[in-house]
Order: structure tokens, then sequence, then C-alpha cells
């Protein structure tokens, strides 16, 4: 049986389309989960999420790479029949990573894991900076690249160049441009030769000073009394360094309070010993919060200790900044109060490191001087530089004090809250 040439067409058209179709589907899925911080590092936790975050906004300009999230990879391992219903040569491809650091050098591993047998397609090996993870993107991102890069479609040329506009046409210069051009070079010689003139009579103000060689020794006048001004191009970052200086000062720390114990006291069968367990710690995303807000000139890490440098290059320090810092106005300490019903303190505690407070006595409230808290956040400004140190380190303690029997039952709340060192008098006075 023949078939015509319409119904031929009829049948081909169809097939043509699919293949069209299919040219620019996406021929590989890549399934993007989180990397695994090697040393457990708290504050590189942030990091974990922040890889595949990097990649997924890269491939997201490639048509045929497609990007797969973790809900996606556990869909496929629960049914793998799912695979059998892509597109022929569809390729689905694991991205594994791990990462670790050491000061503030950043190593990374990444592989294809093949998904369809569990074959390892490749693996690359990165190192960078910590403190320039926009780097250390551009080198992930430009590595898997390749390493997909042999399973991708090859892009075909072009039967033509691309369409460049055509420059626009410069005439030739004639004798009266050059003439012209002659004329303005001879009045603005004029115009500097009568500046010259006026300024050594007088009539311009005084000449710039002018330093001579003497015999290979240059000399200049300093006046030390003209303090350097500071560059309003720097308000924008000061403002941001003071708003998280603030936060830093303000509210930094994360506390988890624990109910108390109660013993008898083995000397004194009218007391009972508590025991108060408190941890102090830095709050998660604040050193993250550091690194993606502020461009900070330097970064150390050693151990639990990150510190933070920020220079006058990038900053201003103003007066007022500099002596809340120097002042020590951002430490402040716990203050922890068991209150009754009312509200009214019976115990209070006072964490600080000032041996003031161990002499304090109180008629109305049970007053326990302590010292165990240290502060996690600590500031050092010279007279070009700020430095941030912060530990990521969590501080257990354990509060203990005795009281008598007959008040044990009048304790219904407890609460801490951090004071400034320099209002801590002030607030003791109201409760004491």
């Amino acid at each position: 049986m023949k078939l015509n040439k319409a119904a031929f067409l009829l049948v081909l058209f169809p097939m043509l389309l699919n293949l069209g179709l299919s040219a620019d589907a996406p021929r590989v899925n890549l399934y993007l989960i989180k990397f695994d911080n090697i040393k457990h590092e708290e504050s590189l936790e942030w990091m974990r999420g922040a890889f595949p975050d990097m990649l997924t906004e890269y491939f997201k300009s490639e048509e045929s790479v497609q990007v797969q999230t973790q809900d996606d990879l556990e869909e496929v391992m629960n049914n793998r029949n799912l695979l059998l219903h892509q597109p022929r040569g569809m390729k689905n491809f694991l991205v594994l990573g791990k990462f670790d650091r050491n000061l503030d050098d950043i190593k990374l591993n990444i592989q294809i894991i093949n998904i369809a047998n569990w074959e390892e397609i490749d693996s690359r090996q990165l190192s960078g900076k910590y403190s320039e993870i926009p780097e250390l993107n551009k080198h992930l991102t430009d590595a898997l690249g390749l390493m997909i890069q042999p399973y991708l479609p090859k892009k075909q040329k072009k039967a033509y160049p691309d369409f460049v506009d055509p420059k626009p046409y410069e005439p030739k210069r004639d004798f009266s441009d050059q003439s012209h051009a002659l004329t303005s070079s001879i009045d603005i010689a004029v115009d500097l030769l009568e500046e010259s003139m006026d300024l050594a009579s007088g009539r311009r103000g005084t000449p710039p000073e002018k330093y001579e060689d003497a015999e290979g020794e240059w000399s200049l006048d300093l006046n030390v009394d003209n303090e350097a001004k500071d560059n309003p191009e720097n308000d924008d970052n000061t403002q941001l360094l003071r708003n998280v200086v603030d936060n830093l000062t303000n509210h930094p720390y994360h506390v988890s309070l624990s109910k108390p114990s109660f013993e008898f006291d083995k000397d004194d069968d009218s007391k009972m010993d508590v025991v108060f367990p408190v941890s102090y710690a830095l709050k998660e995303n604040i050193i993250k919060d550091m690194l993606v807000s502020l461009p900070y000139s330097g970064l150390k890490q050693d151990g639990t200790l990150t510190i933070f440098y920020f220079n006058k290059e990038k900053f201003n320090f103003p007066q007022d900044f500099i002596e809340k810092i120097q002042a020590g106005k951002y430490r402040a300490v716990p203050v922890i109060q068991f209150t009754d019903a009312k509200g009214n303190p019976k115990v209070v505690i006072v964490d600080s490191p000032d041996g003031y407070w161990n002499k304090q006595q109180s008629d109305e409230v049970l007053f326990v001087p302590s010292h165990h808290f240290s502060p996690l956040i600590d500031f050092t400004l010279g007279g070009w530089s700020l430095q941030v140190a912060m530990e990521t380190v969590e501080i257990h303690v354990d509060y203990s004090f005795s009281i008598d029997i007959e008040n044990i039952q009048a304790l219904e709340k407890v609460r801490l809250k951090f004071i400034p060192e320099d209002e801590l008098e002030t607030y003791l006075k109201q409760i004491l």
C-alpha cells in the first residue's frame, strides 16, 4: 500500500516535533542535598545549606540541568520505578559534599554519584578562604560544571555570526580641525602662565609650598593638631557596624534554665541546699550575620574563637562609639531572682567578677554573690582598627545556695536578666 506525501508528512511531523522538544529538555537531574560538616563546628553549620543554595542558583540558567531537592531524592529512593519513566538518555546524579576548616582555610570535597547504579562518576578537591566565600563559590560552581559537562548536549555552532552593531563613522580630521586644536592648546598654556604670574605677585593668594631636594633629603611640615577627618563614603558601613555592635551588646546570648534541685542540708536540718543549673551560649546566627552583613578586613579562626577585624579604610569610628567601647559599656552580667507569687524577690544571685559585691549583704532578701559567667564577646579598639572576638562554647553553671525550709514554699518563679555593669548598682538598689 502506497502512502501519499501528505499522509507521510502528517505522520512524520509529530515525530520531528517530539525530537525538537526533547533536544531542549533537561538531560541531567542534579540532586543537591546539604553538605557534611566534618568537624561538626557549630559556627559552620550555616554553610551546609549555603553550598547547595549556591549551586542551585548557578544551574538555574542551564537549560539542560534540572535541579532536584532532598525531597525529590527521597521520592526516587522510595520508588525507583520513577527512573524508568524518564526520557531516554536522562541522567540522575547525586552531589555529595563535605568540608572542614583550619583557621581561615576551607577544604571542600565533592563527588558525583549515578543514582541508577550508585557508581561514582567524578570527584574533586577544592580549597579556599573562609573570608572569601564568593571566590570559593566560584571554584565550586566551575568545578561541578566541568564534572557534568560530558553528559550535557553539545552546543551546535551557529551558521551565521552574531550581529554586531557597526561602529559609528568617524570622518577624517581636516586642516581646520587641527588648527582649532592647536589654538585651544595655546589658550590653555596662556591661562596657566597668567595663573603662575598672579600667584608669584600675590594676586591669587599664597603660592603652594615647594619642597626642595637638598642632597637627597626631603622635608615636610606636619600639623599634628589637625586630626584626620572621617571619610563620608564610609557612613553606610559605619551605621551597619553600629547596628551590629548594638545587637552584640544588647541580646547576644542564648540562655537555658533548668529546674533547680532541692536537698536537705547535711549540717542543718532547718535548711535546704538549692542547686540551679544554667547554660550560656552565643546565639547560633550571630557569627553568620557578622559574615554576611559587614565588609570585614580580616578574619581569624582559632579553635572555638572567631576574631573579626574592621579598619578605618571601610569604617569611621565616631567619638561616642570609641568611648562606649573603651569604657566597656557593652559588658553585662547575669542577675537571677527567685520571687514569690506576688513577684517579690526572695533570693538574688549576682554573677559578677567585681569583688565589691562579695562584701554586700541584704536584710530583705538572700543575696548570693557569684563569679562563674565569662563574656563570650570582647571588643578591642585601637587607633586604626576594631577587633571583635567571639567564642562558640557553652558555659554550664550550677548556682547553689542554702535557704530556710520555711521559705522554700514561697519560691514561685525564677528569672534571669543581663544588666550592664555600669547600671548594676542602681538596679540592685531597687530590689535589695
